[in-house]
């Protein structure tokens, strides 16, 4: 298993930091954020260290994915309270302050006050379909 000596999240998989674990198994585990948004805000995480999503081992990837989308119906069922949140960073630009990936599942209700949200007015005018064409294929090219 590959970690990292100086990762708070790597320190948690070894057993050096308590955690409240809600799940875990040869791969991953999911525990309570110790500062959490909402009653029931999970983080999921691999235990092999990768910093987010841009270096992630795309094999572990679909065991990863189905983890977050089972933890999301026991949370959604937990708490029913309209709707969850999954969230990941990836890299500082995005937010990610803790560089070790992970994913969070929280509760929302329509009424909370947090949560991502689009810029006022970002639906006033759409984007030209030319400059669409032209992004996607610069994406495309980046494969």
């Amino acid at each position: 298993m590959s970690q990292s000596s100086d990762c708070i999240f790597c320190k948690i998989v070894k057993g050096e930091i308590p955690a409240s674990v809600v799940f875990e198994d040869e791969h991953v585990m999911a525990f309570m954020d110790i500062f959490p948004i909402a009653e029931g805000h999970i983080l999921l995480i691999p235990k092999d260290h990768y910093t987010n999503m841009l270096d992630i081992d795309l094999e572990l990837l679909p065991h990863l994915a189905r983890r977050l989308a089972l933890l999301t119906r026991q949370v959604d069922k937990a708490f029913n309270v309209g709707g969850v949140m999954n969230i990941a960073a990836n890299g500082a630009g995005a937010g990610q302050e803790i560089p070790h990936l992970h994913f969070h599942v929280i509760p929302r209700g329509r009424d909370a006050n947090y949560g991502f949200r689009f810029p006022p007015g970002y639906r006033e005018e759409m984007a030209p379909r030319e400059k669409l064409e032209s992004i996607a294929k610069k994406i495309q090219e980046a494969a």
